[in-house]
């Protein structure tokens, strides 16, 4: 199933991503991936050269969602700074995947010191800085990207942007939804009270676990390159994950394979940088002679992936349907509403706890 599974990820890839700037991307090295730097401390960069330094806490190529969103993303710079006048021969990019530096939490607190300069985030990795980024990622309140898009350019959350760049994040793009939210379990379950008594893993701070809790169930946190071992060792007895790309990096089918159909939330990621190292770049506004900073950020303007979020989470969600010994339970509505309901209810202490122009920005582009 696995060699199936990169084959058609391939395609989709190579169909889903829509490239909107003119400069080809150049050919990755062989075997597909892009170049990455020693786990070693970053060298410095030489002098007149702009470095870039890149860290992710997971694995980026080519099986795991994030990698779909982020990957085009940094392809395409890895080209311009080989072909844009602007960038070539004056901006080094580094890369630091697989936790080489950091895990994904720590990465973003690496990111606003400036320890490292370019790293994916999201929302639920932001409200370490501003409580009100909860809202965007918790159970019951926003069902899809579009949505999520319509709240993230209101007024009160365009501010909270700002504040954040004003903490050292500055968001270029958000890319997409990288999977939809559900629970998966090692025990079989039909229905919401047969999460009573396991211990689930959540990984998108306290909304989360105030909704694993309200189910019965006991939250644990663990970072995800700890959760394969505590499946294996039975620690935990279920996640909260997306099946896009959690099916494969947790081995779900394996550990995992009981799934209830009921969407906690959206799990939209963006590409952000520091923000004094982003202030930091030459700039020149001139759209037919650009500097540093301007041709840096057209690389990410450039590119939309989130369409293929949208058919890549369907294809593996038949894909998940057809492997021996998985199982989704059959949808109900009426079981929908009451998670929906529970959920709601559950968060009611967060909500209550944050200025409430953030959940009226929300619902007022329900």
């Amino acid at each position: 199933m696995r060699k199936v599974v990169l084959i058609m990820m391939s395609l989709l890839l190579l169909t889903g991503v829509t490239f909107t700037a003119c400069a080809k991307p150049a050919a990755p090295p062989e075997g597909g991936a892009l170049p990455t730097a020693p786990a070693e401390k970053p060298a410095p960069p030489k002098e007149g050269v702009v470095q870039c330094i890149f860290a992710s806490g997971g694995p980026m190529y080519p099986e795991y969602a994030e990698g779909f969103g982020v990957n085009p993303f940094l392809h395409y710079l890895y080209a311009a700074t080989e072909l844009h006048p602007s960038l070539k021969g004056k901006f080094e990019l580094k890369l630091y995947p697989n936790a080489q530096l950091y895990n994904q939490n720590d990465a973003q607190t690496a990111l606003a010191s400036g320890a490292i300069h370019l790293t994916y985030g999201g929302a639920h990795f932001y409200e370490q800085w501003n409580r009100a980024w909860a809202l965007l990622h918790a159970p019951g309140l926003i069902d899809n990207y579009p949505w999520f898009m319509r709240a993230i350019e209101t007024k009160p959350y365009q501010d909270l942007t700002k504040e954040l760049a004003g903490k050292g994040i500055t968001i270029l793009k958000w890319m997409g939804n990288t999977g939809d939210v559900y629970v998966f379990t090692s025990k079989r379950c039909t229905k919401l009270e047969d999460l009573k008594g396991l211990k689930i893993r959540y990984f998108a701070g306290e909304p989360q676990a105030r909704v694993v809790t309200a189910l019965g169930a006991t939250p644990i946190f663990l970072p995800y390159t700890e959760v394969v071992t505590a499946l294996q060792t039975k620690q935990i007895d279920g996640v909260v994950t997306d099946i896009t790309g959690g099916a494969f990096f947790y081995e779900l089918a394996r550990y995992c394979p009981n799934m209830l159909p009921y969407v906690w939330s959206i799990q939209p990621y963006c590409m952000a940088c520091n923000t004094k190292w982003h202030e930091s770049l030459p700039s020149n506004p001139d759209l037919l002679n650009p500097g540093m900073r301007e041709a840096f950020d057209r690389v990410f303007d450039g590119i939309e992936t989130w369409p293929f979020y949208e058919r890549f989470q369907g294809m593996v969600f038949e894909i998940w349907k057809g492997t021996p010994g998985t199982f989704i339970a059959d949808y109900d509505p009426a079981e929908a509403k009451r998670f929906k309901d529970i959920s709601l209810k559950a968060i009611q202490p967060i909500i209550a706890d944050i200025d409430p122009k953030y959940i009226q920005a929300i619902e007022s582009v329900r």
